[in-house]
C-alpha cells in the first residue's frame, strides 16, 4: 500500500515565496496574529515565527488577562465548587486561561467528569 501524503508521518510542506514572506512580515507588523497568519498562509505557526525571527522582527507578547488579586478571587470561587468554565465566564476569561493562572498560583485543578489521570 503506498504511503498517503498529508498524514502526520509525512506532512505536506508549503514553502512561502519571498513575496509571501514579505507580506507576512508586513501583516504581522500591522497587527495580524501569528495564528491568523498561519491560517492565511496555510503553514504551521512555528513557520510564521521562524520567518519573523529570520527577519529580526520582535514578537509581541500577550498582556496578562488576570491580576494576582483576580486569580486569588477566582481560586476561592473555584474552591466553592463551580466548574472552571463557570468561574472563567464570571471573570471574563477563557477556561484555559483560568486553568493556567490557577496552576501557576499553585491551586489544584479538579478533573473533569469522566476523565481519569
Amino acid at each position: 500500500m503506498p504511503e498517503e501524503r498529508g498524514r502526520l508521518s509525512n506532512p505536506v510542506q508549503r514553502r512561502l515565496s519571498r513575496a509571501e514572506i514579505d507580506q507576512l512580515i508586513h501583516s504581522y507588523q500591522e497587527v495580524a496574529s501569528i495564528d491568523g497568519l498561519a491560517r492565511r498562509y496555510e503553514v504551521h505557526r512555528t513557520t510564521v515565527i521562524h520567518h519573523l525571527d529570520q527577519a529580526g522582527i520582535a514578537r509581541r507578547r500577550l498582556v496578562r488577562k488576570m491580576t494576582d488579586d483576580s486569580v486569588a478571587l477566582a481560586a476561592a470561587r473555584y474552591e466553592q465548587g463551580p466548574s472552571l468554565a463557570v468561574v472563567a465566564s464570571e471573570f471574563g476569561v477563557h477556561q484555559r486561561t483560568l486553568a493556567r493562572e490557577l496552576r501557576q498560583a499553585g491551586a489544584p485543578i479538579r478533573l473533569r467528569r469522566g476523565w481519569t489521570k
